[in-house]
């Protein structure tokens, strides 16, 4: 039983210098290890301290240049809306310009046709009167009608030459 007390005892001596020496190095290496841990948990904490805080100003600069842009984007409409409007009073105001002058075309292009129209008119009735002249005259006037006319004719023949010309400027002139 000495034999068991004997391995007993030196078992419990072992046990115990390797508690001993446990516990030494857990005293030596463990508080910087956990120190060391502690540190990086802390450091990990704040960086995402940090980074939360740039996440929220991130956010709500986003948030503002969103409101902004809402309100760009509805200004642009306005003045789109606005231009349209301006647009749409120029043109109707050329377009009635245009009518005005259109119509003021028209009615002169109208005009300068009847005016066309009358002096052809006036011409086909002149040589429709002189062609019906030429064919009736030689039947109507007889030889009494015919000195008569030449009678007058040569009566104002012979006032014109007593009364004489008129030169001026080089144009001939007669008195009636």
């Amino acid at each position: 039983m000495e034999f068991l007390r004997s391995i007993f005892d030196n078992n419990l001596i072992n046990w115990l210098l390797l508690m001993a020496a446990i516990v030494y190095f857990w005293n030596k290496y463990t508080p910087s290890m956990f120190e060391a841990r502690q540190q990086r948990i802390e450091t990990a904490l704040r960086d995402a301290a940090a980074a939360k805080e740039q996440g929220e100003i991130l956010l709500n600069d986003v948030k503002s240049k969103i409101a902004n842009q809402e309100q760009e984007v509805q200004g642009i409409l306005d003045e789109a809306k606005q231009l349209a409007v301006q647009l749409e009073q120029q043109m109707r105001a050329q377009t009635a310009t245009d009518l005005v002058e259109m119509e003021k075309r028209i009615k002169a292009q109208i005009k300068a046709e009847e005016q066309l129209a009358i002096i052809e008119l006036r011409a086909v009735a002149a040589r429709s009167a002189i062609k019906l002249t030429e064919q009736m005259l030689p039947s109507l006037i007889d030889a009494d009608a015919k000195s008569k006319l030449l009678s007058q004719f040569m009566e104002q023949l012979d006032s014109a030459a007593q009364q004489g010309p008129k030169i001026s400027a080089g144009s001939l002139e007669s008195i009636h």
